[in-house]
């Protein structure tokens, strides 16, 4: 059995270009999960599309506004 390799296709090293190799002031995003209600959820969507913004978007303003702000 010649060719097989242990550990996850995903986790391969691919030889691609980076924004963070091209842009020395790209930001290092982190992903962040977590559960809402259903209710919340749709409210959350809705309004995002609402105000023309992905969930995103909005989700990084109100951090901004309640908690990074506050840290500078």
């Amino acid at each position: 059995m010649k060719g097989l390799t242990h550990g996850r296709p995903s986790k391969k090293v691919k030889n691609e270009t980076k924004l963070e190799d091209v842009n020395s002031n790209a930001k290092v995003m982190t992903k962040v999960n977590f559960n809402l209600d259903k209710e919340r959820h749709y409210a959350l969507k809705k309004y995002a599309l609402e105000n023309d913004k992905t969930v995103t978007d909005v989700l990084i303003e109100m951090i901004d506004e309640k908690v990074h702000d506050r840290l500078l």
